[in-house]
């Protein structure tokens, strides 16, 4: 006799539909977002004659959207994202409860303006959980670009 398996999380809902990172996120007053400039790569710049070999670090702003659609799922579920560093750090998550209600193709709309302290080169993970679960990972990959330029001497 063949036993039944366990019901995998989320397998009637909520659903993650849309996960990204952009500049901007332009809300209507219709409800309607229109995401500008998806992002998963920032290209940081220096030049000069002595452009440094290593990057220094920086502050960047980007905003993380995530939308879920209710499906079966009811009621409040805890969502943690977490950063994790090409270091192999991990930031301190950010905590916010969702509220899933209505019909099943409702949902709940997550978007959060991240200022990031960026010390390294390299590839951050931005790790979404919701009820424990992990839903997705989205990618962001920094590349350091030193560009050192050198003055021509005219003769004199």
């Amino acid at each position: 006799m063949v036993e039944p398996q366990p019901e995998a999380p989320f397998n009637r809902g909520p659903f993650l539909s849309a996960a990204f990172l952009c500049e901007k996120v332009l809300r209507e007053q219709d409800g309607v977002s229109s995401a500008i400039r998806i992002i998963d790569r920032v290209n940081r710049q220096a030049t000069g004659q002595a452009a440094p070999d290593t990057m220094e670090p920086f502050a960047y702003e980007i905003n993380l959207y995530l939308a879920f659609k209710s499906g079966a799922a009811r009621g409040p579920l805890p969502l943690e994202i977490r950063l994790d560093k090409p270091s192999g750090d991990s930031s301190e998550p950010f905590r916010q409860t969702l509220t899933f209600e209505g019909d099943d193709e409702r949902g709940v709309n997550v978007i959060t303006l991240l200022q990031m302290q960026i010390d390294l080169p390299g590839l951050y993970w931005f790790d979404v959980h919701l009820d424990g679960h992990r839903v997705t990972k989205i990618p962001m990959r920094v590349v350091y670009l030193p560009q050192v330029r050198q003055t021509n001497a005219s003769p004199g």
